[in-house]
Parts: C-alpha cells; sequence; structure tokens
C-alpha cells in the first residue's frame, strides 16, 4: 500500500506539471500498481480526464487507461500539499 501511495504521488505531480503520466515514466512500476494507483485517482476524485477502456474481443481483452488532458482537482492539489508537508 505505501508503494502504491507513492506511486499515486508521482502521478499526481505528473499531472500537475502538465505531462500525461505513462507507466514507462515510473521506475519499478508495474502495470497493475499502475493501474491501481488511477483507479484510487479516479475513487477519491484526485483528477479529471482519467478513464479506463476495455479493448480486444473474447478473451483478448485489455484494460487500457486514459489519462490525455488529465486535471487536478482541488482535492488532488489538496493531497499533493498533505504529502508535501509530512516530508
Amino acid at each position: 500500500m505505501n508503494g502504491t501511495k507513492t506511486l499515486l504521488y508521482q502521478i499526481l505531480k505528473s499531472i500537475e506539471a502538465g505531462k500525461e503520466p505513462a507507466l514507462e515514466d515510473f521506475e519499478g512500476a508495474t502495470l497493475g500498481s499502475f493501474h491501481s494507483a488511477l483507479e484510487q485517482i479516479i475513487e477519491n476524485k484526485l483528477a479529471h480526464n482519467v478513464s479506463f477502456s476495455h479493448t480486444g474481443k473474447g478473451k483478448k481483452t485489455v484494460l487500457v487507461a486514459h489519462t490525455n488532458g488529465s486535471v487536478l482537482t482541488a482535492q488532488g492539489i489538496n493531497y499533493i500539499h498533505m504529502q508535501d508537508s509530512r516530508s
């Protein structure tokens, strides 16, 4: 869980900097941990324009994360400030 929170923070900082978060940008992150962090961002309403879709057919469907144009919400900004104040 702690690793996911760190990844969550890194993704939010990336969005804050105006970048589109991508798995390759986060050293040591797995696809599962990246998707988990994005799911937490969606559930906690920390950013807008973050979503998932399924592509493919039948048993060969793939979950794809969409982060293009993502923007922090007030909750996301507050989350970053809280994490920064703890360091």
